[in-house]
């Protein structure tokens, strides 16, 4: 097998699996440990917050590590966290074991996706690379899909949630295996902006003219800083969804496995909609499928606070998939389309550092509950939230006009600066 192939399938099978095993599959097992541990519904929303913080906070590590250590030994390091993670999490008692063992998910989860194999297929797929990293988020976002059902195979079947670390633990294991045998760069990576750079691909493989910021121009550009809120409000509640929704349809009557098909079914329409919006994206401005997608999880939010029955409660989840979908993407687009591809890398970096703010949204959520004895109310506020980011899509979002040099051969100062929008 080409060694092309192995790197993709190794960064695939990665991404697949931590996807699988972390957000889109822990809420269901939450469930089942906070009510045989006796936790409150907050504790619960704070393990999953963890996990997102220790995402955005270990997010500057793998482009250091790479540098320091290669790509394949960045990523078996990030299987060894993983694992460790996992397996703490199955020998856990006390909440505050656990919230080490969530920690750990989460820094494991940053060193083995996106950042290390968006380099990878960049530099060895330099002719295809926009398709392979389309392919390679598919197969992330898939992992979405199985992970709620491993998890009933496995926790739902016995009640053994310990079991299901454990397998998970191993899992975790074999996956660093598959790296270390794998994974090659093709090159040693001399500087750590060349990570970040290569994540500046267009999903639809047309060449994007530079903008001519700087990334401090950018930074405080208004077209960043409405799309930098618009995406942390998206993060936000995607993550308070994945944290409370097998329990908020458990509470309809029909216990947790109609939720496990609930968010399963909220990934397959979020991976489907991921796949088309690329290339929807070449006909269609970006712009209208950003606020065309915040109106579909609104939507979905609004069907799911006051759901009068499990199939309309799945209903909701798969139609607040598909809106995740359409606004994730279109507005990593935009920020491509705005910026251009020089600034790309660091743009989407900065975006995913604001929106580690979306770890509050669990916790939130989980003290509504705990007051309430219900989601509901939490989940009306998200789709008022949505709402709000869609008008602000509508009255606010627009391209900055790009930069000029007033001659070509002086240097772009702050004095030609321009954030007025594009006609």
């Amino acid at each position: 097998m080409p060694r092309s192939i192995q790197v993709m399938f190794a960064a695939s099978l990665a991404f697949f699996f931590v996807t699988a095993t972390t957000f889109t599959s822990l809420g269901y097992v939450l469930y089942i440990m906070v009510d045989q541990l006796h936790w409150s519904k907050a504790a619960a929303g704070f393990s999953f917050a963890l996990l997102g913080l220790a995402c955005g906070l270990a997010s500057p590590l793998p482009p250091l590590l790479m540098k320091k250590i290669g790509t394949r030994m960045t990523m078996v390091v990030g299987a060894a966290v993983l694992a460790s993670g996992f397996l703490l999490a199955a020998l856990v008692h006390s909440l505050a074991l656990f919230f080490v063992a969530t920690s750990l998910m989460g820094a494991g989860f940053t060193l083995l996706a996106p950042s290390p194999a968006m380099y990878l297929l960049a530099n060895w797929f330099p002719r295809s690379s926009a398709r392979m990293i389309g392919f390679y988020f598919m197969a992330g976002a898939s992992g979405g899909i199985v992970g709620p059902l491993i998890v009933g195979a496995i926790a739902g079947a016995t009640g053994d949630w310990r079991l299901h670390w454990m397998v998970m633990a191993i899992g975790a294991a074999l996956l660093g295996l598959v790296c270390l045998v794998c994974i090659r760069d093709t090159a040693a990576i001399k500087n750590v902006a060349d990570v970040g750079a290569a994540a500046g691909k267009d999903p639809s493989g047309k060449e994007i003219p530079d903008s001519g910021f700087t990334v401090r121009q950018a930074l405080f550009s208004r077209a960043f800083i409405v799309l930098a809120l618009i995406l942390t409000v998206v993060q936000t509640v995607v993550t308070a969804t994945h944290s409370l929704l097998v329990a908020h349809i458990a509470n309809l009557g029909h216990g947790a496995e109609p939720g496990a098909i609930a968010m399963s079914l909220l990934a397959f329409a979020g991976t489907a909609t991921k796949g088309v919006t690329g290339a929807v994206c070449e006909r269609v401005p970006p712009r209208l499928i950003l606020i065309t997608g915040l109106l579909f999880q609104a939507a979905g939010m609004g069907l799911l606070a006051h759901a009068p029955g499990v199939l309309v409660a799945v209903g909701a989840s798969a139609l607040f998939g598909a809106g995740w979908g359409m606004a994730w993407l279109s507005g990593h687009i935009l920020l491509l389309r705005y910026f251009g591809p020089r600034l790309a890398g660091d743009m989407t970096a900065m975006v995913t550092t604001v929106s580690t703010l979306a770890v509050f949204g669990p916790i939130a959520a989980g003290r509504v509950a705990d007051v309430s004895g219900t989601y509901a109310p939490a989940i009306v506020v998200f789709a008022v939230l949505l709402l709000v980011a869609a008008i602000a899509g509508v009255l606010l979002l627009q391209a900055p006009r790009p930069l000029v040099q007033r001659d070509e051969d002086s240097a772009l100062d702050a004095d030609t600066l321009k954030f007025e929008p594009a006609e």
